[in-house]
């Protein structure tokens, strides 16, 4: 029986800088058991209190308040993030229904919130089984993570949803970021915020343990591979949560609260 604290985070790229930091802060793993699941599985487990701290979709605080961001980072766009697709046989205005990524929460969240305010269009919405992505059942659908980049490209239209909330709300978007269901004392929280700014500030480590050790975009030749890569983790991805992520996520939870009728999870 242990005593640890659970921590669940993700198991896509753009979790790895802040898994390299982990690894490399081994204290931090005295007091931390960590485990990976889905987006959506993160936000369960802090509900359901079978983790302690997740790196979880920020739309779980849409319904549970409670709920707390205890660290300075977050998982966050500019602009286009590339791994938050909407892949449509059609133009956005002759969408009529879509399929929504199982491992989703916050980008599910996003594209309501876009097609309610950006696009003003009412679709059916459907939910995604595993391997929902490999033949589309639908006008259009919501793909997110890794599976992303052997899609892109492969669709007669593509919408970025990063993309898409900067082009009309004029402000970054927040995907996830770490939060928690019970409190944390300063020092534990100090330790989390300097691992995760050691693995952002070694990106190039990340990188290369990427390269080495995983089979992301290994469809690209070497060169175009790590070309990605970099450019995934250093410009589609930004992880300081500042203080205007920080207004766009409330603005977003703000949006999300007016239209979402019923629970968020089950």
């Amino acid at each position: 029986m242990t005593n640890k604290i659970k921590l669940t985070a993700v198991n896509y790229l753009n979790t790895f800088p802040f898994k390299y930091g982990l690894e490399k802060h081994t204290h931090v793993l005295d007091w931390l058991e960590i485990d990976y699941a889905t987006p959506f599985e993160c936000a369960q487990k802090l509900v359901h209190q079978t983790t302690h701290i997740a790196l979880a979709p920020i739309a779980v605080l849409a319904h549970r308040p409670d709920l707390n961001i205890i660290t300075d980072f977050c998982l966050s766009t500019n602009d286009e993030v590339e791994s938050v697709k909407l892949y449509s046989k059609k133009k956005i205005q002759d969408i009529q229904s879509v399929v929504l990524d199982y491992q989703s929460l916050s980008s599910i969240s996003l594209l309501k919130v876009l097609m309610k305010y950006y696009w003003k269009k009412q679709v059916h919405y459907i939910k995604g089984q595993k391997g929902f992505e490999n033949n589309l059942q639908a006008d259009a659908m919501v793909v997110i993570g890794d599976r992303t980049f052997e899609l892109n490209g492969h669709f007669e239209y593509e919408y970025d949803l990063g993309k898409e909330w900067y082009h009309f709300f004029g402000k970054p978007f927040v995907f996830a970021a770490w939060i928690s269901n019970r409190a944390f004392n300063k020092d534990q929280i100090r330790q989390l915020n300097t691992a995760f700014e050691y693995g952002i500030s070694h990106i190039n480590e990340v990188i290369a343990q990427t390269l080495e050790k995983t089979n992301i975009l290994n469809f690209l030749n070497n060169d175009e591979r790590k070309q990605k890569i970099t450019h995934y983790l250093t410009q589609n991805i930004q992880y300081h949560f500042d203080e205007s992520r920080k207004q766009s996520a409330q603005y977003f939870l703000h949006l999300l609260k007016s239209i979402q009728t019923e629970p968020l999870l089950i």
